[in-house]
């Protein structure tokens, strides 16, 4: 896969590109470290932070409401107090799981997928990505 960061960047070749930096997306490229460790990948998000949703939407009171020991990764049991957790714990379990497995490392932030083409020919994907900001940093 060639993933394309912005019109001045270079190419990138990939494995795998997840899109997206929270629960599920953490989640997968944790599990492809640990399944896949030779496989080389990215993580795209559109925001400044991982954690999505729970990133995201900060108000009093926000929680899951579907129990974490079913919601929380299989590699990684839920350990807090609460089945029915607030936003803020889960927030801490996806950044902690991030660290652990070293996808922290893999993200690109401020980064939105712009176009994704197919090359049968080839049998590749490339895929075109934009900033979303325009002081967004190298190394981010």
């Amino acid at each position: 896969m060639n993933a394309q960061p912005d019109a001045g960047n270079s190419v990138q070749h990939v494995d795998v590109l997840i899109i997206g930096a929270g629960l599920s997306g953490i989640g997968a490229a944790s599990q492809l470290t640990r399944e896949l460790p030779g496989k080389s990948y990215l993580v795209l998000e559109s925001r400044p932070r991982m954690g999505g949703t729970w990133d995201l939407f900060r108000y009093p009171g926000v929680r899951s409401d579907s129990d974490m020991f079913t919601l929380g990764y299989r590699f990684k049991p839920w350990r807090g107090d609460k089945a029915l957790a607030d936003g803020a714990a889960i927030l801490d379990y996806v950044r902690e799981t991030a660290v652990e497995y070293g996808v922290d490392s893999h993200i690109r932030y401020d980064r939105r997928v712009a176009a994704a083409d197919w090359d049968s020919e080839a049998a590749r994907w490339t895929v075109t990505v934009e900033t979303e900001r325009e002081d967004v940093g190298a190394g981010r």
